[in-house]
């Protein structure tokens, strides 16, 4: 068997200015490559970009298109290797070999007809999950939103804060009054604070009993988030954004950085090296927690992975829930008692919806 041909195809969707502290998401959300790698057999596998448009499909065209010609797809981590090895020149998009790894995955359990998660091995068929929030425009709106999903059995919240140290801890002390001692809440700084801000927000977050404190600092800080793991009691949540994948985070986990590494298939360069980071932080007592996208394949690569893994406590749904769900036939499923259930059929089990693709199609590489 061998892969025969590569499929790129760029659509720019409408935008609705969904905002994460105070910036815009739409890069993310609107333009997008829909990847197809299709064997000489008739198996395809596929997945969605996280944004990147015209610019990211044409680094699929020019780089992955031409090395995955020819290949053995069941050859999923040689060509992940030489994927890794070649991008030292190719300096392409961070979420690029993320993307094409995630469609090879999807390819090999549709040929194995096995759903991703058992084919790295399943811990379980479902796990709880958080609400993860935009960044909202008052403390009233915070709690609106963190009501509803604890009424919908959602097993925690997450703020998107503005990164307003003041602002930020009056929309937390909100939220944590207004819902229950068991709903488990979160804050994102998204990299917002700086070190004397992100000890101050963190000493009031683990007074309010919340349950991680995440991205407080840029993810290149070591000294501070090493600081910030010393002096604080809440657990600190790092790693998420960056570059280098398992490399990157080996040193924040062994000199204790953080208490939580973050990753996911998009951002560490696809799925099987996601699974390596989760191990990684296993050997040293801490959790992974993955990283979901505003994106129905990705979030459901990233749930796989979790599945598969005894030290992930949640996965992360982002909402509004509607603004993230398009260009699929269904996206992960969140029960009526809030866990997300492992998607049915092989693979990925969530598949491109062509129509909607070919609807905002502006080309094809």
């Amino acid at each position: 068997m061998k892969i025969d041909d590569v499929k790129i195809t760029v659509f720019r969707r409408p935008g609705d200015g969904t905002k994460i502290k105070g910036q815009s998401m739409q890069h993310l959300t609107a333009d997008i490559v829909a990847l197809q790698i299709i064997t000489d057999e008739g198996h395809v596998g596929e997945t969605l970009s996280l944004g990147g448009g015209m610019g990211m499909g044409h680094y699929l065209a020019s780089s992955i298109k031409p090395m995955l010609i020819g290949r053995n797809p069941l050859e999923r981590e040689a060509i992940w290797k030489d994927m890794w090895d070649l991008n030292r020149l190719w300096f392409s998009p961070l979420f690029m070999v993320g993307t094409a790894d995630v469609a090879l995955w999807d390819l090999y359990g549709k040929i194995k007809n096995s759903p991703i998660h058992e084919v790295l091995g399943t811990f379980r068929t479902k796990i709880p999950t958080y609400a993860s929030s935009m960044t909202l425009s008052s403390p009233e709106a915070f709690v609106e939103e963190a009501l509803k999903f604890q009424e919908l059995n959602y097993h925690g919240y997450k703020l998107h804060v503005l990164g307003d140290p003041d602002f930020d801890i009056e929309c937390c002390t909100a939220v944590r009054e207004a819902t229950r001692d068991d709903f488990k809440l979160m804050v994102d700084v998204v990299a917002g604070y700086d070190q004397a801000q992100a000890l101050r927000v963190g000493r009031a977050l683990q007074e309010m009993g919340y349950h991680w404190f995440e991205e407080p600092l840029r993810d290149y800080d070591l000294a501070g988030y090493r600081m910030l793991t010393e002096k604080l009691d809440i657990r600190i949540a790092g790693t998420e954004t960056n570059e280098g994948g398992l490399l990157a985070r080996a040193e924040f986990v062994a000199s204790n950085a953080c208490d939580i590494v973050r990753a996911d298939p998009s951002f560490t360069y696809g799925i099987g090296h996601t699974k390596k980071i989760g191990a990684l932080a296993e050997a040293f007592g801490k959790n992974l927690e993955i990283h979901t996208n505003p994106n129905p394949m990705m979030d459901a690569a990233a749930l796989h992975v979790a599945l598969s893994l005894p030290n992930t406590e949640f996965f992360e749904q982002l909402v509004p829930t509607e603004t993230f769900n398009f260009a699929v036939d269904q996206p992960v499923q969140i029960d009526s008692q809030g866990y997300a259930v492992a998607p049915d059929g092989p693979g990925l089990g969530v598949n491109i919806d062509w129509d909607y693709v070919n609807k905002y199609k502006i080309a094809e590489l």
